[in-house]
């Protein structure tokens, strides 16, 4: 048996048109394959990164409704607080409410002097100049009913005097209590909203 070779041949054109091969393949992979892998690297890392921004979401939204829950009751009292101060058009009935608790309490009132009311921020305020005669733990329980019934005043100044000489337990008493009111019932409404 013969066996025969032929030697192998390279023209031009073959290598030439290997040449095209290898740079179409290298063409390939660098304009198709390579963005290819890069933009799954960059989908996976988005799919990853959208998982977690919607698991934050998702728990922001719970705390942002129990937040919503616990508010409304917080509104509603501040509300009803809001509705407790007295306004403007309310004074004169502070003011018989203040003789009326110091006659249930046995004080007796000698003089009670409402001063010009004065702006304070969202309030007005008003001193008022009482003077009175009684015991000093009648007028204990007058200062403890008024700050019950209404707390949106404060005790400014408080004078309590019994000659030594005096026959009754009676004392000279003059204080000054002040009075926090709403502007106008409009304040009321606008902020209670």
């Amino acid at each position: 048996m013969i066996i025969t070779r032929r030697p192998w041949t390279l023209f031009d054109v073959d290598v030439l048109g290997a040449a095209v091969v290898l740079l179409m393949g290298v063409a390939a992979w660098w304009s198709v394959w390579r963005p290819w892998r890069q933009t799954w690297a960059d989908y996976r890392a988005a799919v990853v990164s959208r998982a977690a921004v919607t698991a934050k979401l998702e728990e922001e939204q719970l705390a942002l409704r129990e937040f919503e829950q616990n508010l409304a009751p917080l509104q509603d009292t501040i509300a009803a607080q809001f509705m407790r101060i007295p306004a403007v058009n309310s004074f004169s009935s502070l003011l018989r409410q203040l003789t009326d608790v110091a006659h249930e309490v046995h004080l007796e009132l000698l003089s009670v002097e409402p001063q010009p009311m004065a702006a304070q921020g969202t309030y007005l305020v008003s001193d008022i100049q009482v003077g009175a005669r009684g015991r000093s733990g009648d007028f204990v329980r007058f200062l403890d009913r008024l700050a019950q019934e209404n707390p949106y005043q404060t005790l400014r100044l408080c004078s309590i005097q019994r000659p030594a000489t005096a026959e009754t337990p009676n004392c000279n008493l003059t204080w000054t209590i002040r009075m926090y009111l709403l502007a106008s019932p409009e304040a009321r409404a606008g902020a209670g909203s």
